[in-house]
């Protein structure tokens, strides 16, 4: 079990993959085990759904 009730929509967040990849982006919410977010892509805001497994959250 994940506990995301420190994080609240528009949250400034930074994600962390397993992989190493970085991100940043806009908390908006956790539902059924993904990561429900706006990060920036190449100057364009994109909506990501990123699964929970193996990625680390942080707020910035």
């Amino acid at each position: 079990m994940h506990a995301f009730n420190a994080f609240v929509e528009g949250d400034q967040i930074h994600v962390i993959a397993a992989s190493g990849h970085q991100d940043n982006g806009v908390f908006l919410r956790v539902e059924n085990d993904f990561l429900i977010w706006v990060k920036n892509n190449e100057g364009n805001a994109v909506y990501a759904l990123t699964s929970l497994e193996g990625i680390s959250i942080f707020k910035v």
